[in-house]
């Protein structure tokens, strides 16, 4: 087993018409939903991550407007090692409405779409803390912390 170290991951809440922008993905547990974002590399600042993250899966430029909240997990015994993510959330403005082609889709990524906010709530938005939180992540002014979670496989 590698050993556990952990990775900044840059997350996106993108609205537009009362509609929210999601990944999404198809694994061996089923379909669900995620918010566009990916991993962080060395020597690129948060900010970047994410506009960088969002055009590469959705084909869609973003602005970060501000940090909406933080979320950290944890999860030990999987077949590809350890895993320790902490989720940086931006509220992200749309730049136009033009769209690019994605050049690079998540592991289970095979879309993505603008699902209705309203129902977001019901949709299997993973991980859950973000899809019970995104309200709070909405609506807060302030940069909230949402939870740590560790799963044992």
């Amino acid at each position: 087993m590698k050993p556990l170290s952990a990775r900044n991951s840059a997350k996106a809440i993108v609205l537009h018409e009362g509609k929210i922008l999601v990944n999404r993905c198809a694994s061996r547990f089923g379909d669900y939903y995620a918010l566009p974002g990916g991993g962080q590399r060395t020597g690129e600042m948060l900010s970047e991550t994410v506009k960088r993250e969002l055009l590469e899966e959705t084909g869609y430029s973003v602005t970060p407007m501000r940090l909406s909240g933080i979320y950290e997990r944890i999860s030990e015994g999987r077949r590809d090692g350890n895993s320790h993510k902490i989720y940086f959330i931006f509220l992200c403005k749309l730049d136009g409405r033009e769209r690019q082609e994605p050049t690079e889709k998540d592991r289970f990524q095979i879309g993505c779409e603008w699902i209705d906010l309203k129902d977001a709530h019901r949709k299997n938005l993973f991980p859950r803390a973000i899809r019970d939180n995104l309200t709070g992540l909405i609506g807060h002014g302030e940069t909230i912390f949402i939870g740590s979670e560790k799963n044992n496989h």
